[in-house]
């Protein structure tokens, strides 16, 4: 029989894609990590310690995938109905089952948090993302703005009510991107909304139109982050070729971060996975050559004009089968890209 498809493999692989994404997830949701997030990126909290930000400024504890970014999809934890509180805000209470949620998407981590004042209090709503891959279908920053107008737009009915506009709180989406090209590693980039007079000098109070922010922070090396705090931290921290054991030891030692129970099973946990995805993509990569080394071999006896019956009889294989990857394979004669018919015949399911 020819060699097995990577079907399987590849299923396992996504298996522990899954798994280590949402390891990714809970690593950055710990709240000293989202404090160093908040004081080097966001800032209102620049002034503050990482403890005082930690401690003091997060509210609650962060949704890890369970609030929904489509207007028309229900949260992990639906609201049903609303309360005032005295301090004006609106909360809400969760009675419905969250079995309707599958295949929905979600924020990674979003949370809520206040810069401390002594005159009235400033409530900001805060939004990591982590993307593992910097290719997508579409241009990311695209993304990235339409989740900061949904988080100004739920805000209705669930911060304010009616026309109370003057309500709304800043936003803030920050996107935490691994496996970027070589050019744009170890930078970070800001997206705000700025007054520009075109003619006179009409202005408005900055804190009333600066209301949405997206950074992107690209990953790269610990080594090559320079003199940025925060770079290093996640570097290391999302580091898929760094040791467990000095990973723990570098954040406890530089960045203050103790390595209770459930963070050291967390970073062992990613660690093994990333090791387990690269073993197994590796593994996939030398199964497909091997079939795309037999198509070939297939092709070239095609080539020649031989039939199915004495092709199957040289490869060993059923004759059937044969037959099914030949009629797939002449559609690409005289030359035979021999890629082009592995991916066909992937997707109309003929391998074995």
């Amino acid at each position: 029989m020819m060699a097995q498809t990577d079907i399987a493999d590849t299923i396992d692989i996504t298996n522990k894609e899954t798994q280590y994404d949402e390891c990714v997830k809970r690593l950055l949701s710990n709240k000293l990590v989202l404090a160093w997030i908040m004081k080097e990126c966001v800032p209102e909290f620049a002034q503050f310690s990482i403890s005082q930000i930690a401690n003091k400024c997060i509210e609650g504890e962060p949704q890890v995938s369970k609030i929904a970014v489509d207007q028309d999809q229900l949260d992990k934890d639906e609201l049903q109905y609303f309360e005032e509180l005295p301090d004006g805000r609106i909360e809400g209470k969760n009675t419905e089952d969250s079995s309707k949620k599958e295949g929905k998407v979600y924020y990674d981590i979003k949370f809520s948090a206040v810069v401390p004042d002594s005159k009235k209090p400033v409530h900001l709503i805060l939004n990591v993302e982590a993307q593992k891959n910097e290719k997508t279908p579409y241009p990311l920053i695209k993304r990235a703005l339409y989740y900061v107008s949904r988080m100004i737009s739920s805000q209705k009915n669930t911060v304010f009510l009616n026309s109370h506009y003057e309500k709304i709180r800043k936003v803030y989406s920050i996107w935490i991107q691994m496996n970027v090209a070589d050019e744009y590693k170890n930078t970070i980039t800001r997206y705000r909304t700025v007054e520009e007079n075109l003619v006179g000098n009409a202005v408005e109070e900055e804190k009333d139109y600066d209301l949405m922010t997206v950074l992107f922070l690209k990953l790269g090396s610990a080594e090559e982050a320079g003199d940025v705090p925060i770079l290093k931290l996640l570097d290391v921290l999302l580091s898929s070729n760094t040791e467990p054991q000095k990973k723990k030891e570098i954040l406890e030692r530089n960045f203050n971060i103790p390595m209770t129970k459930s963070m050291k099973e967390e970073v062992n946990t990613m660690c093994n996975l990333g090791e387990g995805i690269r073993e197994e993509a590796l593994a996939i990569g030398e199964a497909r050559g091997v079939i795309i080394g037999k198509i070939d071999l297939i092709c070239k006896k095609l080539q020649k004009g031989k039939s199915v019956d004495i092709i199957a009889s040289e490869v060993e294989e059923d004759e059937e089968y044969i037959s099914r990857i030949c009629a797939i394979a002449e559609k690409y004669a005289p030359d035979y890209d021999t890629e082009t018919i592995y991916d066909e015949l992937m997707k109309e399911k003929v391998l074995n």
